[in-house]
């Protein structure tokens, strides 16, 4: 951008010609400036409202050395999508290094896309068993 004029008020003014423009495609397109809804066991059982385009982080403590897992059993996929592959974090130890059989966070991550309700989901198991699961998490999501 070009700007001929030199003083501050023809400066702010070329500035404001663009700026809405950008701020109202943005609101049209329903985008959202939020932090993501995180959610965690204490939510277990609970209903959440998200707005259209809104994220939805699920964080559990699991340990995968014992061979058991977080993995998604289900969820609605008209009002909701799943963003990326479930993610695991080791916790840290004071000195910064990870360790052998040390738990950590699985991290499940969705989108809301559409408004409605939808219900998530997660089973807490070793793959190779058949038995019930140790844990189940479910949790309901109102999408507004």
């Amino acid at each position: 951008m070009i700007v001929r004029k030199i003083n501050n008020a023809g400066l702010i003014i070329k500035t404001k010609r663009y700026i809405v423009p950008v701020i109202l495609a943005l609101l049209m397109t329903n985008y959202v400036f939020s932090d993501p809804v995180r959610l965690s066991e204490a939510d277990n059982g609970c209903t959440n409202s998200v707005e259209v385009g809104g994220e939805i982080e699920i964080l559990l403590e699991g340990n995968p050395t014992t061979g058991y897992q977080w993995s998604l059993a289900g969820f609605t996929t008209n009002q909701i999508q799943q963003v990326g592959e479930v993610n695991y974090r080791q916790f840290e130890s004071k000195d910064k290094v990870l360790r052998v059989g040390v738990g950590g966070r699985f991290v499940f991550k969705f989108k809301a896309i559409k408004q409605g309700q939808s219900n998530i989901k997660l089973i807490y198991r070793r793959s190779w068993e058949t038995t019930v699961c140790d844990k189940v998490y479910s949790v309901v999501i109102e999408i507004k």
